[in-house]
């Protein structure tokens, strides 16, 4: 009887979907009610809306110039690494380098002329 028991619930886990999947769908429903929410009060207040447009573009404006300083920094790292090689293997890096990046560099050059 108890090994009756033991395999129904097995196949009852295996069967019946997990708790998560019931977990995520709540989830899901209350985020859905949400967003209705937020929707109805930008609705009856559009300045919140162009609030947070605003603040949205502000936000992609601020990570593309944190890319930018990235960048720059990495650049500037690059090069103070370049500079403080011994210049026979100055030489040998510039030239891996350019053999890496030789098509890019060359576009870049054509399109420049």
């Amino acid at each position: 009887m108890i090994k009756d028991v033991e395999n129904l619930i097995k196949k009852s886990e295996e069967i019946l979907p997990s708790e998560e999947l019931f977990i995520d769908a709540v989830r899901d429903l209350m985020k859905d009610e949400i967003k209705e929410y937020l929707k109805e009060q930008m609705k009856e207040n559009p300045q919140i809306k162009e609030n947070i447009r605003k603040g949205m573009l502000l936000y992609i404006e601020a990570k593309i110039k944190e890319s930018e300083a990235v960048t720059v920094l990495m650049k500037a790292l690059g090069e103070l690494g370049v500079l403080t090689l011994p210049p026979e293997m100055r030489q040998e890096i510039l030239g891996t380098m350019y053999s890496t990046f030789k098509k890019e560099i060359d576009e870049i050059i054509e399109k420049t002329i």
